[in-house]
């Protein structure tokens, strides 16, 4: 039985933060959107915890190809390190390979017209939906 509490996913990129969110009881991710990945990215992340009653926030890994970490791993966890200065919960880990990838099947397979399929916003939303309920199913 998993602890109850919704959990916030984060799919780290320089530019956006892909975002979702599972429901309290740990069952289902949905895509929430994007943050900008800029000076108010904390503050942002600090008022979805709040308002959300979000009890772990769960962070894409980019392991590489080995199972190492290579220069966008230290950066998330650069940024890891930022944001648990910054709130009270407990973060985790998610390896994210291929979660992009997955996240563009799913965006095509429901239909989406092309040129929305490839607002990066989109991608990076349902990429964090996409790591967010892999961990909830090896989790329940």
């Amino acid at each position: 039985m998993t602890e109850p509490g919704r959990i916030l996913s984060l799919d780290y990129g320089t530019k956006r933060i892909g975002v979702a969110l599972s429901d309290p009881l740990r069952i289902l991710a949905r895509p929430v959107g994007v943050f900008a990945n800029d000076e108010m990215l904390i503050d942002r992340l600090r008022e979805a915890v709040v308002a959300n009653e979000v009890m772990l926030i769960l962070v894409g890994m980019p392991y590489s190809a080995d199972g190492g970490k290579g220069r966008k791993a230290q950066e998330v966890d650069e940024f890891i390190l930022r944001l648990a200065g910054n709130v009270s919960i407990p973060i985790e880990t998610w390896d994210e390979s291929l979660s992009s990838v997955e996240a563009q099947n799913i965006i095509r397979q429901s239909g989406t017209k092309q040129r929305k399929r490839q607002e990066r916003g989109r991608i990076d939303a349902v990429a964090a939906c996409v790591l967010l309920q892999e961990y909830l199913d090896v989790h329940r």
